[in-house]
This record gives structure tokens, sequence and C-alpha cells, in this order.
């Protein structure tokens, strides 16, 4: 069975555990009927059976990603307009490169994170996938070539990634019926 995670309105994580540790817990759902059919739209059609996260990423499980592998922020994971509170996620950066740190605020721990980009969440599903360390753990393992559209590529056993168009579709079907 495979598993994927990304940060979409379908695709969800459960934070469970401390910040501090930077540990989290994804709450899945498997979705069956491998072999099904494409509708109408062309999409939806999968040749296995898979889990897909329950809920958004929260803006607390960035946090603690952040935490974990964003001391110097390399990759620029963390955008400046997290830190609003109106259309942000509540995430603040404190410190200077190579000692950042995160915290959001409590009102946004359970709330989705929003200003990630594709790729930002290629390297947290990386990140899941390499057992949540620290900052080598974000640039393969579920994907590699993260950042370059000719070569990047989902991995062959990974166990978190970011939906394709028919694991998606396959979502919004089974959720409007």
């Amino acid at each position: 069975m495979r598993f994927f995670c990304g940060l979409t309105a379908i695709v969800a994580c459960l934070l469970l555990g401390s910040f501090a540790s930077a540990s989290i817990t994804i709450d899945m759902v498997t979705v069956r009927d491998a072999g099904n059919q494409p509708d109408t739209t062309t999409y939806g059609s999968v040749g296995y059976d898979y889990s897909i996260g329950k809920y958004e990423v929260t803006a607390g499980q960035y946090m603690a990603f952040l935490n974990a592998v964003a001391a110097t922020d390399t990759y620029g994971l963390y955008n400046a307009n997290m830190a609003n509170t109106q259309h942000g996620s509540g995430i603040a950066r404190s410190g200077s490169s190579g000692s950042y740190t995160y915290s959001v605020d409590p009102a946004f721990v359970n709330r989705p994170v929003n200003y990630v980009s594709f790729w930002d969440a290629a390297r947290f599903c990386n990140w899941l996938h390499n057992g949540q360390g620290g900052a080598g753990t974000t640039e393969s393992g579920a994907y590699s070539n993260i950042g370059d559209q000719a070569t990047f590529t989902r991995q062959a056993g990974a166990k978190f990634f970011i939906p394709t168009e028919d694991e998606k579709h396959i979502i919004q079907i089974v959720a409007s019926a």
C-alpha cells in the first residue's frame, strides 16, 4: 500500500506529539478501487490502493518541519507571508540564518498552513519519508531532483507523496458522493 501527503485541501496530517521534538504522526485513510475507470474528465483511474492524509497539513506541523530543517533555510521553506494571521498561517520566524527558530500563534496550530510552494511540499514529503530528521532529510527520499521540472520524479517506494491528478480526482469524487 502506498501513502502520500501533500499540502492541498484534500490532503492533511494530524499533529500528535511535541513541537520541540518535531515528531508528527500522519492520520491516514485508505482509498480502494484499484483499476477503476476514469470519469468523463479522463481523470480518476488508479491501478492500486493507497492511503491519503485525513486532514490538511497544519501550521503546527509545518512549524515542526521548519524547526527540524530550516535553521538556515537554504531552500526558502519559510515565506514571510506565513506570519500573517489574516491570510497566513501565524508562523513567525526569529533569529538569524543558522539559528532561525519558528513559532506559531496558538490560534493557528491546527489550521491549514498557507504559502507553501509545490517544491516546499515535496521537501516536506521527503522529510516525512526520511523519518523527520534534520537538514539533510529534504532533498531525496520520496522525490529526487526537487526544483528541476524536467527530471523531478516520485521514487518507487515513496512513503509520503503529493497526490497525482488521478489520485486527487478519486478523492474529490468520493467526497462529493
